[in-house]
């Protein structure tokens, strides 16, 4: 930011001189033409002038808020951005990849609007001679935990492990013991990659103000990450007048393309800092031999989360339920639509369980019941006031170690016209 206010004031002081060289009398009538033009060109630069200044006062303006996103800066590790930005500047070939809920997938937007896109978009800018791969592991209404249980699928798998990753689900979360867990879970994950990729936390808030920062910004804290907080330039600018809450969004959550771009603004911001000598220590939870040596704040016991769904396991016996379409996120999976509420029977390997279901605000929506090994370990009622068609993670069970699992899924009572759909299953090894 400093540098782009720089080089407009060094652009206005320039102007000046060359307003102060001139004639400072408009030409009158019978003046030589010579003379109009000097004058015609005095009026126009001076009006520049003018509105260079407004616009500078106003990027300063904004710039306040946004440097109120980066406020903790000096308590960051740079270590592993500098080392992602080294390989950039190189011309080597590096990955960005961004995991949240419909904030980070650009709901509302166009694809090259989202946040996320803007920011790979001034890295490519920034290093022109690198290929920068760009994932965008977004996904409507999902929580950390969901994110955990779908990164290694949609965060990994596509370029292998990422260089850097952006993690957003202020929104999306609430503040069970369960959702804390499999947050810290999820930045222990991403920071243990053998690729030892740079992790920055993302902090959004809705129109009502609310927001997890508070809890997560604490996991941030404890492993020296950058975090670009929205909630605090945002409610600094509501407060201040300087913008309203229909100049960021149209609705209740989401930003607007202008909002967009203020986000991505605040994390332009972020990387001026991370390559800045002075900002940020080189040392601790930044070096590449991470390994846990930093116990956990909530807890990191789902941390080997995998994911796994009708294309890669198959049931013991079907019963009800078929092998169909879920819904976006999770198209592999198994529903039932009625029938003797026979269960779906699984043999599994696993330590800790999720299921991942089909939630709707629908009466035809039923409640499922989950056995472990005969045992009933959970209900999931699928029909919720919340639910519009997503996928939702529920805890099965935490286990005692890897062992072998039967894992059956009824309908509660007999079921006979209820639907339900079994997305997929996270679970630990």
């Amino acid at each position: 930011m400093k540098r782009r206010i720089s080089s407009l004031t060094g652009l206005l002081g320039a102007v000046s001189v060359l307003v102060c060289s001139c004639s400072g009398a408009p030409a009158a009538p019978g003046q030589s033409e010579a003379a109009s033009a000097q004058a015609s060109v005095e009026t126009r630069l001076s009006e520049y002038i003018e509105q260079s200044t407004e616009e500078i006062l106003e990027q300063v303006e904004r710039d306040v808020y946004i440097s109120c996103a980066c406020s903790s800066y000096p308590d960051w590790n740079a270590e592993r951005f500098r080392k992602a930005f080294a390989k950039a500047s190189n011309g080597e070939e590096i990955t960005v990849a961004y995991i949240g809920g419909s904030i980070t997938e650009g709901y509302t937007l166009l694809p090259d609007q989202c946040w996320a896109y803007l920011t790979h978009k001034q890295l490519s800018e920034k290093y022109p001679d690198a290929k920068i791969n760009y994932v965008n592991a977004g996904l409507s209404g999902t929580p950390s935990t969901l994110g955990l249980i779908r990164a290694e699928r949609d965060v990994i798998a596509p370029y292998g492990d990422p260089d850097i990753v952006f993690i957003e689900f202020a929104v999306n979360d609430d503040g069970s013991a369960v959702t804390k867990e499999a947050y810290e879970s999820l930045v222990r994950r991403m920071l243990d990659l053998d690729s030892a990729p740079a992790v920055a936390l993302v902090f959004m808030r809705t129109k009502d103000g609310y927001s997890c920062q508070n809890w997560q910004s604490a996991v941030g804290e404890l492993y020296g990450l950058p975090m670009v907080s929205m909630n605090d330039a945002l409610t600094k600018a509501f407060e201040d007048g300087y913008m309203t809450w229909e100049d960021y969004s149209n609705d209740e959550a989401h930003p607007n393309p202008e909002g967009s771009k203020f986000v991505a603004e605040a994390v332009g911001h972020m990387f001026d800092l991370l390559e800045d000598k002075g900002i940020g220590s080189d040392t601790g939870v930044g070096e590449y031999d991470f390994a846990y040596d930093i116990p956990p704040l909530y807890g990191d016991s789902f941390v080997n989360m995998h994911l796994t769904d009708a294309s890669t396991l198959e049931p013991v016996s079907a019963g009800d339920f078929s092998r169909n379409t879920g819904v976006a996120g999770f198209q592999d999976a198994w529903t039932r639509k009625g029938g003797e509420n026979e269960p779906i029977v699984f043999d599994m390997d696993f330590d800790d369980l999720f299921i991942v279901y089909h939630a709707n605000n629908n009466k035809h929506f039923g409640t499922a019941e989950v056995y472990v090994d005969g045992e009933l370990k959970t209900e999931v009622v699928s029909n919720r006031k919340d639910g519009w068609s997503n996928p939702v993670p529920q805890l099965v069970m935490r286990g005692d170690g890897t062992k072998p699992h039967r894992v059956e899924v009824k309908m509660k009572g007999d079921g006979e016209k209820e639907y339900f759909g079994v997305l997929a299953f996270g679970f630990t090894d």
